[in-house]
């Protein structure tokens, strides 16, 4: 019987798996690297809940695309040259998986992932989480019809889950959202869909663990991993001993050194995104909105509206290039006028667990009884949060409490990158 938890990560993945191993009866202690309330990408994101954008990153025609921007500082997609080979390799890995049958696969596995998450974060709620929260829905808005047809048909899938895309002309548009300026010429409309405040969403989770008795070590950087045959025994944190029965890695991208540290690397590399927050009025929003062209996140949050986007490869500090800020200004300014052009935001940056297919890594790490990961979530870690839990919670029971709500776990699972392990390294 597992009495006692670790959770190594503090950020919406850890804190939901805390939450719901807590409520479960276990005793748990989270530890992290950062300070409280700090929790990296968690907050630095648009804060939405999408199942409707549920795909993986990597898709057909993404090396064309990553081909045309590689001159461009400021494009939705970088890859920043870097001779490091677990970067090539994983970009390889990655560029493998842009084909039509990969991405249909992966498409079908977050749809199937996603049947319960406006559900779980409804319980929430119920269960005395508190959050800024938004049930106003979406908008997907394109300067160019062809785009839109692209993210018509991807976006088919998650109707059988209850999730439509209604497709409106740019004058319909502009009825829902006036400050979309004319160079908006159709888009799709999203209701069902949500967003939150992501920093509000990580404290109320934090709260809650506190209230149903879970522990924090935070400042507290995991720097070895004790093991005993095929079971982990402890984490070296913040140089103490933590020991338990059962261990998570929900680190996001630090999930990928710390698996090392286990004996079974894995390709988790980060994927940077940018984004700042306006408080100037300028513009006002009701519902979250996709400049689909440009790639870039608008979110109404109570005090302001956040602007998030870009994708960049090849850097894992938190170091702003003004390049890619400005892009996402005057995108901004490209489809709501009213949005200054010569608005110089002050950023910030959120590293992305990104794998080389584009899923999420949740299951036991293979060769270790005990321990389990849950990371990797791209730009879906909000959306994703409570359902990860949800998988964790029932394979820690051996698959007996909710085995007729818990999603199947198999396309995610760690294993899926063991048998490239005599051929590569945490690369790819």
């Amino acid at each position: 019987m597992t009495d006692n938890a670790v959770i190594v990560g503090a950020g919406v993945i850890g804190l939901a798996t805390a939450h719901r191993l807590a409520q479960d009866g276990l005793a748990v202690t989270v530890v992290d690297a950062g300070s409280a309330g700090a929790a990296g990408a968690s907050v630095h994101n648009a804060g939405w809940i999408v199942p409707i954008m549920s795909a993986p990153v990597p898709a057909p025609g993404m090396l064309g695309k990553a081909l045309r921007w590689m001159a461009r500082r400021d494009s939705p997609l970088y890859v920043r040259p870097s001779p490091r080979p677990e970067h090539v390799r994983f970009m390889i890995n990655m560029l493998r998986r842009c084909n039509p049958r990969d991405f249909a696969a992966g498409v079908e596995a977050l749809t199937s992932l996603n049947e319960r998450t406006l559900q779980l974060f409804d319980e929430y709620e119920k269960d005395g989480i508190r959050f800024e929260h938004h049930r106003t829905g979406q908008l997907l808005v394109f300067t160019t019809r062809h785009t839109m047809d692209e993210y018509r048909a991807a976006t088919a899938p998650m109707e059988r889950i209850g999730h439509t895309a209604v497709p409106l002309t740019g004058d319909e548009l502009r009825d829902l959202e006036p400050a979309l300026g004319t160079q908006v010429l159709t888009g799709l409309h999203c209701p069902q869909e949500r967003h939150v405040d992501p920093a509000s969403l990580v404290k109320g989770l934090e709260d809650r663990c506190r209230e149903l008795g879970v522990r924090f070590l935070h400042d507290s950087p995991v720097t070895g991993i004790r093991t005993r045959n095929r079971a982990v025994t402890s984490v070296l944190a913040g140089g103490k001993e933590v020991t338990g029965d059962l261990f998570v890695l929900a680190a996001g991208v630090h999930t990928g050194p710390l698996s090392r540290l286990a004996g079974h690397p894995l390709p988790i590399r980060p994927g940077k995104g940018y984004g700042f927050d306006d408080t100037g009025g300028s513009v006002t929003l009701r519902h979250s909105v996709y400049l689909g062209e440009a790639k870039v996140a608008v979110t109404p949050l109570a005090n302001r509206l956040r602007f998030a986007g870009t994708m960049e490869f090849g850097s894992s500090d938190a170091t702003i290039d003004p390049h890619r800020l400005r892009g996402i200004a005057r995108s901004a300014h490209t489809y709501m006028p009213d949005f200054p052009l010569e608005s110089q935001p002050r950023g910030w940056t959120g590293l992305r667990p990104m794998t080389p297919d584009g899923l999420p890594v949740i299951g036991s790490l293979p060769g270790k009884d005990n321990l389990l990961v849950a990371s990797g979530h791209s730009m879906l870690g909000v959306t994703l949060a409570p359902v990860t839990a949800e998988i964790i919670s029932a394979e820690v029971s051996g698959g007996r409490q909710r085995a007729d709500t818990a999603p199947t776990a198999r396309p995610f699972s760690p294993q899926r990158f063991a048998a490239r392990r005599s051929h590569t390294t945490a690369g790819g």
